[in-house]
């Protein structure tokens, strides 16, 4: 980004009571129970927490997709649980950059022209969407492959033009899900430090859902979900401390041990034939590699 434009800058972000239920009698499911946060305009916070412990669903209603079952919601001047339809596109259009897991890029589109689509739906002009999308490309390291298509990209290069594409529109708010999923240890930190810098260089408010301790020690803040309500609030400084409830070893050794869930879904998917052996190996691959980087941290912190 060119350090001479003036951007939007972030807004609070104010969650309260949120309850969220979804279907009903025997198949009711509460992702949510009465959650409360509150994200400070241009602040960098972490939400860790174990898979289906509600991280996604507050993710999406921020973001507008979904709304909740009970509580209130505020994104800057904007009550979303008051707000129609026409005001929620809007919102998710201008207010809010959404980061996946998945990258969510359109194939047949390389990447300028990815990152010029949501120009396209807000009504940029073609002059300034040309210009907009070199420039947030540069801006992730990417200057030189505007006319890649994503199959042509590395996974890591991927989810870069997916935070290009995000900040289109030049939204006060990013919302990440598990941004580093699918990537390699060099690329999560690559992304990890592009994402915190929005909130540091730009003073963008960044919510972070994510299992990466690698992730989460770089936020401002960390919050931990568990059965769909904040669980506990830590700087990164404390979870580095001796004697605190959570230390940053815990959850260290909390994502390891899920990690053999993971191993064994993937095998059954193999056996089933839901998996071929290549994607096996690929998906098989990640996971093993970042066991490996959470056991050289463990052992860097003396965990």
């Amino acid at each position: 980004m060119e350090s001479e434009q003036v951007y939007r800058l972030g807004v609070d972000v104010i969650a309260d009571g949120i309850v969220k239920v979804y279907g009903s009698g025997k198949t009711e499911t509460v992702a949510l129970r009465g959650l409360n946060i509150e994200v400070k305009a241009g602040e960098a916070v972490a939400i860790m927490g174990p898979s289906g412990c509600g991280k996604t669903t507050l993710l999406n209603i921020i973001g507008g997709v979904d709304r909740p079952t009970a509580g209130t919601i505020i994104v800057g001047d904007l009550p979303l649980t008051e707000a129609g339809e026409h005001e929620l596109e809007k919102h998710r259009l201008l207010t809010v950059g959404f980061v996946f897991q998945a990258f969510n890029l359109i194939p047949m589109l390389n990447a300028i022209e990815n990152v010029k689509l949501p120009m396209i739906l807000a009504g940029v002009s073609a002059k300034e969407r040309e210009r907009r999308a070199k420039v947030l490309l540069e801006s992730v390291v990417l200057g030189e492959k505007l006319y890649n298509k994503p199959n042509e990209l590395s996974m890591g290069e991927q989810q870069r033009v997916a935070i290009a594409a995000a900040l289109a529109n030049d939204p006060p708010v990013v919302l990440a899900d598990e941004p580093t999923g699918e990537l390699d240890t060099r690329n999560a930190i690559l992304v990890t430090d592009l994402l915190i810098g929005l909130s540091q260089k730009y003073n963008k408010t960044v919510i972070i859902a994510t299992h990466d301790p690698r992730v989460a020690v770089r936020a401002k803040r960390i919050l931990r979900i568990e059965d769909g309500a904040i669980a506990g609030e830590y700087t990164p400084l404390e979870l580095r401390e001796p004697g605190t409830r959570v230390g940053l070893s815990q959850l260290i050794r909390v994502r390891l041990e899920s990690m053999g869930e993971e191993y064994a879904s993937l095998e059954s998917k193999l056996r089933s034939g839901q998996l071929s052996v290549s994607e096996f190996n690929l998906r098989y691959n990640k996971v093993k590699n970042l066991e490996s980087a959470l056991k050289e941290l463990l052992a860097q912190i003396g965990g």
